[in-house]
């Protein structure tokens, strides 16, 4: 089906988008380097889309920088599929209040557009010389959108854009630098493939990566268990004091930014009955960097200008990319990309059931199709994951799923149970079914808690460490509290990567209840859980030491006087212990014997030469 060449909404005028409301997008371009030209300027680059910086100007504003979102060049009809439904879920969120979500600020739809090493964004024309553009053709037996010449015929898949992309920018695509003598006559950038929608979003530059980059640079040397004692006693340096408030602040401020994280996940769980299901570092933005200059104004008073800084925390996070989620009903949406769980950032934040997306089978089901029915094999019963309600059994080879059955029900005795499903029996004549499992509630979860000990520790792969103690709490089950997983290898390297020592073993408690299922005191029962109430106990517990917390911070000012009274009250109660034990063992000792009246005296002898 043909479509129009460009959006009527959008003109051109040289590298700026001019829309009829008098709203105009000028790219950022990057200067020429050595003979590059010009290039927009590029913010960042996901599996689906990329971003490209902006300045949106309004009439009678002042300009602002914004973030343009477009899918990639080569994007199937597929990630368009995906990338629509991003758009209906952002235009939803902006309808109402937002919590910790990035506000999406427009929707305008874009032609096909090139950015020409000179500077000038052009709708390429035909390539062979017909000096028409090019429009967007979807052929019919294929997934990838094309751009096409109404007169020639000639044709561009975005299948093999990546090959044959620089045909857009030749000399007879452009309108400028036109001459093959010209220094940008075949120079040029793709910004937008075909006619498609683009988000404007506001512009974000730090992540949640760059956050904790930037306080892998700050952490110190953190207090022993000696200093923390003196401490308690007032009889720390000052200078260690100084920094021992320091790192409590900075603890402050990073399990604020948790619990920032928490309440986005519990409102999206609960008033939005959304999923995320890519939450990760890199879907975590920063709107408000952490200054150092806060509490200038007390520069000569360390304390009150630490107890400022802890009063007046202005880091605010936004939860982005919602181009995998799921409202209320669980979809396939996340499952055929092979690629999404092999991303060396996303690797530590998969939950099992996203690790294990799709399990084969590996032998012939035994259905019951009257009853809709099959046996649950031994294999699958001896399986960690095992099978749930709601997994899917699916074809591996039914790429369209048109014969993929429901799990609704579990029933009978381990070693005799049946699974029933809805849904039409799938070809089993020589083939092996999977189970796919879907990614809900539970999984975000999950992530949630591999994220916090992400800014906790500032390191992937302290995480990955971390995703093997989970598994060894699933697979030798234990209580979890502090008693009993002391006990457990590793427990105690991983509470010694949190960089702060105040509130370790509270803060890895909250943690591993998110991250280890069907233990009593786990968030999460399974990975089937539906709803928002594991989210919210996650907020609840982490609010709890938030507040604990803040009361040391700010129980500060009159530790000195406080430790004094400690010091009085623990020497007065060891002089009374001492001075009990005294009285105790004179009690306690023989009579002496006293000498008789009736004794005689005894004689001294005194020698006169001494």
């Amino acid at each position: 089906m043909n479509q129009p060449a460009l959006s009527p909404v959008v003109t051109l005028q040289r590298s700026r988008l001019t829309l009829p409301s008098q709203v105009a997008y000028d790219l950022v371009r990057v200067p020429p380097g050595s003979g590059a030209g010009h290039r927009p300027s590029l913010l960042g680059s996901g599996r689906f889309a990329k971003v490209f910086a902006a300045q949106q100007t309004i009439v009678g504003r002042e300009s602002r920088s914004v973030a343009i979102k477009v899918l990639h060049d080569h994007a199937d009809r597929r990630a368009e599929l995906l990338f629509s439904q991003e758009v209906a879920l952002n235009r939803e969120f902006a309808s109402g209040p937002l919590q910790g979500v990035a506000p999406i600020l427009d929707v305008i739809h874009l032609g096909p557009l090139v950015m020409c090493g000179c500077g000038t964004l052009y709708h390429p024309r035909c390539p062979r010389g017909c000096n028409l553009p090019l429009q967007r053709f979807d052929p019919p037996t294929r997934e990838f959108p094309a751009l096409r010449c109404s007169k020639c015929e000639y044709e561009l898949s975005a299948e093999f854009v990546h090959q044959r992309g620089h045909e857009l920018h030749g000399p007879r695509a452009k309108p400028c630098c036109t001459n093959d003598d010209d220094t940008f006559a075949g120079v040029g950038t793709i910004v937008n493939f075909v006619l498609r929608e683009a988000m404007v979003m506001e512009s974000l530059d730090m992540s949640l990566g760059d956050y904790a980059a930037y306080r892998e640079k700050q952490h110190g040397i953190p207090l022993g268990a000696g200093e923390r004692a003196l401490h308690y006693f007032g009889m720390l340096p000052p200078r260690s004091r100084q920094r021992m408030i320091e790192q409590k602040v900075r603890l402050l401020e990073k399990i604020h930014l948790m619990v920032q994280i928490a309440e986005a996940v519990a409102w999206l769980h609960g008033e939005k009955k959304v999923v995320h299901k890519d939450l990760a570092p890199d879907n975590i933005m920063i709107r408000h960097a952490p200054g150092d200059l806060r509490g200038a104004a007390f520069a000569d008073e360390p304390l009150t200008r630490q107890l400022d800084q802890a009063a007046n925390l202005c880091t605010e996070i936004c939860v982005i990319d919602f181009g995998l989620s799921d409202k209320e009903t669980l979809t396939r949406s996340w499952y055929e990309d092979a690629d999404t769980s092999m991303a060396t950032t996303k690797l530590p934040y998969l939950s099992p059931e996203a690790r294990h997306r799709r399990q084969a089978i590996g032998c012939q089901l035994d259905f019951d199709a009257p009853q809709s029915r099959f046996r649950v094999p031994d294999s699958l019963e001896q399986s960690a994951a095992s099978i749930y309600e709601h997994d899917l059994i699916a074809d591996p080879h039914d790429y369209l799923h048109e014969r993929d059955i429901v799990i609704q029900k579990i029933d009978g005795q381990p070693g005799h149970r049946h699974a029933y499903f809805s849904g039409t029996q799938p070809n089993t004549n020589g083939r092996h079914l999977e189970i796919v499992r879907p990614l809900g509630e539970a999984h975000d979860v999950y992530a949630l808690g591999a994220i916090f000990y992400y800014i906790l520790t500032g390191r992937h792969d302290q995480v990955d460490a971390l995703s093997h103690l989970v598994g060894s709490l699933q697979d030798q089950p234990c209580r979890l509290d502090r008693v009993s997983l002391s006990r457990r290898d590793n427990y105690g390297n991983r509470c010694k990567s949190i960089r702060e020592p105040f509130w370790r073993d509270e803060l890895m408690l909250v943690i591993l209840r998110a991250m280890v299922r069907g233990r009593p005191e786990s968030f999460v029962r399974d990975r089937t859980v539906r709803g928002p109430r594991p989210a919210q106990r996650f907020l609840t517990e982490l609010k709890r030491i938030q507040h604990g917390l803040i009361a040391e911070v700010f129980a500060e000012r009159g530790h000195v006087r406080a430790a004094y009274v400690r010091c009085a009250v623990a020497a007065t109660v060891i002089g009374a212990l001492l001075g009990g034990a005294c009285k105790l063992s004179r009690s306690q000792d023989p009579p002496q014997p006293q000498p008789s009246v009736n004794a005689p005296a005894e004689t001294v002898k005194v020698n006169p030469g001494r």
